[in-house]
């Protein structure tokens, strides 16, 4: 870190430890009751130009930090209330507003009226912020992972991976930090989230330079804010059954005390996942070749989280985590390669593979963070330490099923070892009504890979050189931001620029390959916003993001579909570096965003067909360039208080430029995708009837044939809703299979899919206990682990 960043954050962490806050809670003038996702808007009493935003949380209350001084007037609106305002005036002193009182709105409640008032739904900078906690949208979800297949301009697929509106994978945040969790973590972290238990979610479709270069989009998870002191316990437990079935079990336990807290997460997986992969494939000898893989994997997953935080005085925390999560999994695949002639009516030849893997995962991580509020600034320090150890083994059998014979049989060994080590500081100092934040971050990874196949021959296993492989892989990572952001008028704004210096180093010991490589890249974004009123706003903002492959994209190892289907890696993978533009329009909950921009050096997979061996090998590399944009809408609306609907759609045109064969493909795609849901409320029961249609689309290589999905659940709450149970019929016309077409047959005729038993029925169920509702911040976390996975 520069020493100039050094001197400024050492004088600014001594400047005054108060702040000046405006907070209360806002209740049910009957019942006296908190009222959740009460929408809070504070503007300048002199004109009309909105400062901040702010909802309630499930116990009514809010705050509006690092207030300046003025006169401000608060509105306080929610479906069903009459709206309520006053005047405040803010000096040196916080500003205490106790309990805001607002009635039914009687004429509202009465009528059958079309509004967008559910779920609660604002933008603001482009950015749009969704309830969660008590949205009936919501309420027959199993767990978080099914809220995100509802949420506006993100895909979610049947694999848990996720894309948003510019086609791009989105980070996870918890509480406005990454979370630093692979993959496989992610899913089963929102898997053990109840809707309950988060209070909203934000989705940034355009992240500033404050960010790291690689986060193309952001989903931030706001927890539900709980503030007294006790024990407060949240057991969460989801039944699966489709091919087979699936369990999960998670238990979270917090205790606060006046200075410490204590935050423990246990979880337990256990049960059996299907996958099928079918192609068909016709040959350069014009026969045709069916490929079909079924893996069953069984589960024994743990995870443990344990975290300690304490409070050195008023705004001042330092906290220390440790974490770890083991993956314990028995895959089986039985494959058959099925020869025929080219109408598919006689079998020419027939292989049949056993492939018996135990793929198995270690990660371990821990850190020390250190969290301080002073009178107009922030300071946020950021240390972690992560170790992730990949171990595979494998027994490969390939028979000729028409006589029996052996013709091969492999086993492999393989250990992936990386470790992450990450330093970060922030830090945000408020300037009149503008404030400036900058910051900076050091990330050291290194990996160690090393792939051994032994091929039986003459009853010996001997060394297979050709697809045993070492490889090593270091990365440095040093990068700064400056922004500033403020407001004129009725336009906010906001500037920021950052810059990564990037210096790796590949080394392939088996072929005896390096590759050095050294980078430096200029992320600038930029953000307007004009208030029309304080329900309308437009937003335009652009941005430049960074693309770094991931480590298993680097290494050049063999990765077997089947065997005659492989992937392999390619350590002179570039990043790439995306351009985006976007215009917003928000009303109330209506929400239109359009969204263009151009992808260079795009990271890409294209395969390879080897007419003599017959095999097809998927390749990475980097292609020119993509062009794409996006057309967003989204608007809930309420019929009446016991039948609402919420709608999606996004327009989608993407065009590569894919050189391939000496040939150059410039195929503009369109595109389009529809998603919803019906909500019910029938006394204490809720239905749920949830749609997704995906049209037909593609790539410059690939027809993707179209998809869609009907859900159908069932909720209800017991016991005052300590007790919450759900039961999910998802896909109920097993029709969600990802299918893709080769368009120039000339050079592969290749047509396959990949299927991953979405159809299923899920019965969840969530016990609330304890007395405290004190919500407990997820670590700060880097992004690195998302591309060690």
């Amino acid at each position: 870190m520069k020493p100039t960043l050094l001197l400024c954050l050492s004088v600014l962490i001594h400047a005054s430890l108060s702040a000046q806050i405006i907070k209360g809670k806002v209740l049910d003038s009957k019942t006296r009751q908190g009222l959740p996702l009460a929408n809070l808007i504070l503007t300048d009493q002199e004109r009309p130009t909105v400062i901040k935003y702010a909802s309630s949380d499930t116990s009514g209350f809010f705050q509006f930090i690092q207030m300046p001084k003025g006169k401000y007037i608060l509105s306080v609106s929610l479906m069903g209330y009459q709206r309520v305002q006053k005047e405040l005036s803010i000096n040196d002193n916080n500003v205490e507003l106790g309990n805001i009182l607002i009635p039914e709105d009687i004429n509202l409640l009465n009528e059958v009226t079309i509004t967008g008032g559910i779920p609660a739904f604002s933008t603001q900078n482009g950015q749009i912020t969704i309830g969660v906690a008590n949205n009936a949208f919501f309420k027959s979800a199993s767990n978080l992972l099914d809220v995100f297949r509802k949420l506006p301009s993100l895909q979610v697929n049947q694999d848990g991976t996720m894309q948003m509106a510019s086609r791009a994978t989105p980070t996870l945040f918890v509480d406005g930090k990454p979370v630093n969790m692979s993959n496989d973590e992610i899913l089963i972290y929102l898997s053990s989230l109840s809707p309950d238990m988060v209070e909203s979610i934000e989705m940034i479709n355009q992240p500033s330079s404050k960010y790291d270069g690689e986060y193309q989009g952001i989903i931030d998870v706001k927890l539900k804010r709980n503030l007294s002191l006790g024990l407060k316990g949240i057991y969460n437990a989801r039944f699966q059954q489709n091919n087979y079935s699936l369990l999960d079990n998670n238990l979270s336990l917090i205790f606060k005390t006046t200075r410490f807290i204590y935050d423990v997460k246990l979880g337990h997986t256990t049960g059996s996942t299907f996958y099928k992969y079918y192609a068909l494939q016709y040959l350069a000898n014009t026969n045709a070749m069916i490929t079909d893989t079924r893996t069953v994997t069984s589960n024994q997953n743990f995870n443990v989280q344990a975290k300690v935080t304490y409070e050195l005085k008023n705004g001042q925390n330092l906290e220390a985590f440790l974490r770890s999560y083991q993956i314990n999994r028995n895959a089986v695949s039985g494959n058959q390669l099925i020869t025929q002639t080219a109408g598919l009516n006689q079998t020419m030849a027939l292989v049949k593979s056993d492939n018996n893997a135990l793929p198995k995962q270690y990660n371990y991580a821990g850190g020390i963070n250190y969290d301080a509020r002073f009178k107009d600034g922030e300071l946020h320090l950021i240390t972690s330490l992560v170790q992730i150890d990949n171990k595979q083994t494998e027994d490969i059998q390939n028979h000729n099923a028409l006589n029996g014979e052996l013709l091969n049989y492999w086993k492999t060994n393989s250990r992936n070892n990386i470790l992450i080590r990450t330093a970060q500081a922030d830090y945000t100092q408020n300037i009149g009504k503008g404030k400036l934040e900058f910051g900076g971050k050091f990330a050291y990874t290194s990996t160690e890979n090393n792939l051994r196949y032994d091929t039986l021959a003459n009853s010996i296993f001997y060394l297979d050189s050709r697809r045993s492989n070492q490889f090593s892989y270091h990365e440095y990572i040093t990068a700064g931001y400056l922004s500033y952001s403020g407001q004129w008028d009725k336009i906010s704004y906001s500037l920021s620029l950052r810059t990564e210096y990037t210096r790796t180093m590949a080394n392939s010991i088996t072929t005896g390959t390096f590759t050095g490589r050294k980078y430096l890249k200029w992320l600038p974004s930029f953000n307007l916003t004009y208030a029309i009123n304080d329900k309308e706003q437009l937003s335009f903002s652009y941005s430049r993001r960074l693309t770094r492959p991931t480590f298993a994209a680097l290494n050049p190892f063999r990765f077997y579909y089947s065997p005659r289907h492989y992937w392999i890696g390619n350590p002179y993978l570039q990043a790439s570096t995306t351009s985006l533009l976007a215009l917003s329009y928000s009303r109330k909950a209506l929400n239109i965003s359009l969204n263009a921009g151009r992808e260079t050096d795009v990271i890409s997979r294209y395969p390879e067909y080897n007419p003599e061996t017959n095999e097809l090998i998927f390749l990475g590399r980097n292609i020119p360039y993509r062009n794409f944009a996006n057309l967003q809408i989204s608007s809930p609306i309420t019929v009446n208080k016991w039948w609402r609907m919420n709608h999606n759609i996004g327009f989608y045109y993407n065009k590569e430029l894919t050189p391939y064969f000496g040939q150059t493909y410039q195929i503009p795609i369109y595109d389009y995708k529809i998603n919803g849901s019906q909500v019910f409320t029938l006394k204490n029961w809720l239905f749920d009837l949830s749609y997704i249609y995906e049209s037909k689309s593609g790539s410059g290589l690939y027809i993707f044939a179209p998809v869609y999905g009907i859900d159908f659940g069932l909720q209800k709450g017991w016991l005052k809703n300590q007790l919450n149970t759900k039961i999910t019929l998802y896909d109920a016309f097993d029709n969600i299979k990802r299918r893709f077409i080769f368009r120039e047959k000339s050079i592969i005729n290749n047509d396959f899919y990949h299927y991953f038993a979405s159809q299923r029925l899920v019965f969840s169920l969530t016990y609330n206990f304890g007395r405290s509702t004190y919500k407990a911040k997820e670590n700060k976390k880097s992004d690195e682990e998302n591309r060690a996975n």
